[in-house]
């Protein structure tokens, strides 16, 4: 969907009284609090009006509007939730993975290594998946501070230190 963000997945309902399960894309959950709304993929622009949302052992729990029964949201399982980018923005210095993805990875030494394809969150810490230019090949680079030295986000550049074998 074109000027929105991917926000989660519905993974499941919770409870009887048609309360849906959300698998949050982002690390911000209390964020979900603030939304009015969101989009079900599959159902274009068609908004579903939040009525609460909560948090609850790292997933997202919302209960949306004229929803109030589990057979009128079963329809919503293994579907993504979509909110638009101008109510996902702050004035905070962050930035999304949305717009991290096609960067190009240079070297501190200012050599080009490759385009970050995808970013991967896992608990211990995020792992880009850069594509190097010379072969083509994939290699995997914890987001940490002692790699990742700049994210430029305007010019889509990330600088980065590489230590021996890293790109095996």
């Amino acid at each position: 969907m074109e000027g929105c963000f991917n926000m989660g997945k519905i993974v499941n309902t919770h409870g009887v009284k048609g309360e849906l399960k959300i698998y949050p894309y982002t690390d911000d959950l209390d964020k979900f609090e603030d939304f009015e709304y969101f989009y079900v993929e599959g159902d274009g622009k068609k908004k579903y009006l939040i009525e609460s949302a909560r948090v609850h052992k790292n997933m997202v729990l919302i209960r949306l509007k004229g929803y109030e029964d589990i057979n009128k949201v079963l329809g919503f399982i293994n579907k993504n939730i979509y909110m638009e980018r101008s109510d996902v923005e702050d004035d905070s210095e962050g930035h999304y993975i949305v717009d991290l993805i096609g960067s190009e990875i240079v070297d501190d030494q200012g050599i080009l290594v490759g385009h970050l394809k995808d970013v991967l969150q896992n608990s211990a810490q995020d792992l880009y998946e850069i594509v190097k230019v010379s072969d083509g090949q994939k290699f995997y680079l914890p987001v940490v501070d002692e790699f990742v030295k700049h994210i430029d986000i305007k010019n889509k550049k990330i600088i980065v230190h590489l230590i021996d074998g890293i790109m095996l």
